[in-house]
């Protein structure tokens, strides 16, 4: 990651924390965006370098799969599950300090329609990147297959992140891969007789 693109990311991580707890403390409705650039000591004109609206600020930056560990995990050889793993690993690690920010977006997110649909939007980029990286690693597949993949890849982070964030699960890592290795428990289901 070049120097640039690392001072545009701790930037960008500022501007979402001051927002997260702008619309913590006064309401979301109560924030602007001049208020945020305010508390994050930029100017107004720097925010919308960064952010087209506060909802997308208190978004942050995408949550895109990290390039390496995307590029590790299509040329890998192992078992798909494991690698998989790996790759999921490493996206998750990059947030294990922002468990209360996350919290705090999930909560604001129930009671806001354009941040409920933001969210929605950053999971759906999430099964499309994922999509492709299904489709790199395991080129001629059934598209039908890589796409039912994702979305359970993406289900199960996201399930994950969840339990993590409501203190059901401490350790966001473990909970991770407890829930990729449900996906084939899942599928088995479909196998069995109903008892």
């Amino acid at each position: 990651m070049s120097l640039h693109h690392t001072r545009r990311l701790k930037t960008a991580k500022k501007i979402q924390a001051v927002a997260v707890e702008l619309a913590v403390r006064d309401g979301l409705a109560n924030v602007t965006t001049e208020a945020i650039a305010r508390h994050a000591d930029i100017s107004t004109r720097t925010f919308f370098n960064y952010y087209p609206y506060k909802e997308a600020a208190l978004m942050g930056p995408p949550p895109d799969y990290p390039a390496e560990a995307s590029e590790i995990f299509v040329q890998g050889k192992g078992r798909l599950i494991d690698d998989l793993g790996q790759l999921i690993e490493a996206h998750i690690t990059r947030f294990l300090d922002e468990r209360e920010m996350i919290g705090h977006i999930l909560r604001l997110s129930e009671s806001d329609a354009k941040l409920e649909a933001l969210r929605n939007s950053a999971m759906l980029a999430r099964r499309a990147q994922m999509r492709t990286l299904l489709h790199r690693r395991l080129p001629g597949s059934d598209e039908r297959l890589i796409e039912i993949l994702a979305a359970a890849i993406v289900a199960a982070t996201n399930a994950a992140t969840k339990d993590w964030v409501a203190g059901t699960r401490t350790d966001f890592i473990a909970a991770a891969h407890e829930n990729l290795a449900l996906i084939l428990v899942a599928a088995e289901m479909l196998d069995k007789p109903t008892p």
